[in-house]
């Protein structure tokens, strides 16, 4: 979205952008190395739709995230998993959870902009939009929640149209209406949400394309 979100969020949905932007704008200032990925990647720097309450990331040492969040922000609830995965609810103008999961394997990170609510950026690290949709079709596929299944339909879109057509092949055998679809529309910040039909349509679309 080319517009300031400031001109679409109210009330907790702008609390919530804001004290997201004082969490990235803190953590590039203090020279943190962290991949942006997940649903506030989706929205934040591919233009997606769908608001993204929690900001999820990969560090080399999510512990170390937590120590240097706790410099700036107050925390009600930390932990970190025995696969070494970092959960942590942080306070600004509204509580956040914040996910870091430890860098594993060759991630392919890029720069993109994260567009503030004021409209102007910031330069991070996230993944392509090709990783983000499989992130977003596995995502899926484990638990069926509708978010997951709109960042799908809107990724498709902006992917390289033979993977896109790859994941939708696999994802049609899977397909399954959530069970929370009706409250997709409190996350959509512009224009309507789409039914089950419409996500069926698309991902039957680019399922029959030819590779």
């Amino acid at each position: 979205m080319s517009f300031p979100l400031r001109k679409v969020l109210k009330g907790k949905l702008l609390k919530i952008a804001e004290t997201q932007d004082a969490v990235m704008l803190y953590l590039v200032e203090r020279g943190v190395d962290f991949i942006l990925h997940g649903g506030t990647a989706i929205w934040r720097i591919y233009g997606g739709k769908r608001l993204s309450i929690d900001i999820d990331i990969y560090a080399e040492k999510p512990e170390e995230i937590i120590k240097i969040l706790r410099d700036a922000f107050r925390i009600d609830r930390s932990k970190v998993t025995s696969t070494g995965v970092a959960y942590v609810r942080v306070y600004g103008t509204e509580s956040i959870e914040i996910d870091v999961t430890p860098i594993s394997g060759n991630l392919e990170k890029i720069q993109g902009d994260y567009r503030l609510i004021d409209g102007t950026t910031i330069v991070v690290w996230t993944l392509k939009p090709e990783a983000l949709l499989l992130e977003k079709a596995t995502a899926y596929t484990e638990r069926c929640k509708a978010r997951d299944l709109y960042d799908v339909y809107y990724l498709l879109d902006i992917c390289d149209p033979h993977f896109s057509a790859e994941v939708a092949r696999k994802l049609l055998q899977a397909l399954c209406e959530p069970r929370d679809m009706e409250a997709l529309h409190e996350l959509i910040l512009v224009g309507l949400a789409p039914t089950f039909s419409t996500f069926k349509r698309k991902v039957e679309k680019y399922a029959s394309q030819e590779i």
